[in-house]
């Protein structure tokens, strides 16, 4: 992927880092939110925390550098996805797919692709969404699990009933709101607190300049950019193929994305964990250290804010991947009786992820996300001259 990388960016000479705010405020966002939807979520948060942890500082510093340098990887991924899409129900829709389909002529690797997308995000990211929300709820604010149950099952059944069209449309309120919530919350934490981040910055630069840590950072780091920004897994292809934009706003509004997700996103929650860390030691439980970060940084409305959090980030991730279910489940089977099993699945596996070993799900998720990610490289490679 770095080796990629490096050779898309010079090939498109700089393009993936050109971008106007002003043009982008304009115009129609829809992708923009479908896209922040998916890819913002609960992981965003506790991904960060983790790499930190597990990678040290430095591991932030591998995130931000990464994240830049494969917006080539996000560019090429965006225009094919539009190159490449098709209209059905009214609708444009895209992917690896319709990539592989249209673009390569792929008899097999096709279904290949569309398989593993379907399993890998609209199931087993998800579980990772709903098991963090549900603990948070139990561990945070000890609410009774059978409740908690209920509450995610509701959740689940009314997305399930919504329209495509009222996906978009809920997805283009939630979205804005939820990232300026975020980022409210966070700056207010961090203006409560500016002394113990000034003081605890002697930490953060100690531990970046560490040998150890740079190369273990330098892994983990890598590994986390790639899962929040949802590299060469698919959702990029997807959401640039929906987009009414030209095609060079609408692969803008990828790219844009990028940022928001590395820089401001990771940036805030290494501010508040260093805040924390300045008077407390580390917890390695990554949803106790999460829900103490916030009730030091807030107070006795950290929590409550942390929950809406959550709760926001985790809904907007759910309606994001059942949208991308029932789009390419239509498609491809056009049967209301299979459409209605994959809706049972949705609901019915997602509620008994509370209950689930979460270790597991990143095992297999990591696997998936390899295959993925050569899948989408190959398409790349093959197509690259046609961009």
């Amino acid at each position: 992927m770095l080796i990629l990388s490096l050779y898309l960016t010079i090939k498109l000479k700089g393009k993936n880092y050109k971008l106007n705010i002003k043009e982008l405020i304009k115009n129609d966002k829809s992708a923009l939110f479908l896209t922040l939807g998916t890819k913002i979520g609960v992981g965003s948060i506790i991904g960060t925390l983790s790499s930190i942890l597990i990678g040290g500082f430095s591991s932030i510093i591998w995130i931000i550098l990464f994240s830049f340098l494969s917006t080539s990887l996000i560019y090429y991924e965006s225009y094919l996805g539009r190159k490449y899409k098709e209209k059905f129900n009214g609708n444009f829709i895209g992917g690896p797919y319709f990539i592989l389909k249209n673009g390569l002529n792929s008899k097999y690797l096709k279904y290949i692709a569309i398989t593993i997308l379907i399993i890998l995000y609209c199931f087993l990211f998800q579980m990772v969404q709903v098991n963090t929300l549900s603990n948070s709820l139990i561990n945070t604010l000890n609410i009774n699990k059978s409740c908690v149950f209920l509450s995610v099952f509701t959740i689940l059944f009314v997305t399930v009933s919504l329209s495509q069209k009222d996906t978009k449309h809920i997805l283009n309120k939630v979205v804005p709101f939820k990232c300026f919530f975020f980022i409210f919350v966070c700056m207010l934490g961090i203006i409560f607190h500016i002394n113990d981040l000034i003081s605890s910055l002697n930490l953060l630069f100690k531990d970046i300049f560490n040998i150890k840590s740079l190369l273990y950072g330098l892994v983990i780091g890598v590994k986390r950019s790639i899962f929040m920004n949802e590299i060469l897994i698919g959702t990029t292809s997807i959401s640039s193929a929906t987009d009414k934009n030209n095609i060079d706003l609408s692969i803008k509004y990828q790219l844009f994305s990028v940022y928001i997700i590395s820089l401001i996103i990771t940036l805030l929650v290494t501010c508040l964990l260093l805040i924390y860390l300045n008077n407390h030691p580390i917890n390695n439980d990554y949803n106790l250290l999460l829900s103490n970060i916030f009730y030091y940084t807030n107070g006795y409305f950290g929590n409550y804010f942390l929950i809406i959090i959550l709760i926001l980030f985790a809904s907007t991730s759910l309606l994001g991947g059942y949208y991308i279910l029932k789009s390419n489940i239509d498609y491809l089977f056009n049967n209301k009786t299979i459409s209605k099993i994959f809706k049972f699945l949705f609901i019915f596996i997602l509620s008994f992820s509370i209950n689930i070993n979460i270790d597991y799900i990143w095992k297999y998720t990591d696997i998936l996300i390899f295959i993925m990610i050569i899948i989408n490289s190959y398409c790349i490679i093959k197509l690259r001259r046609k961009c």
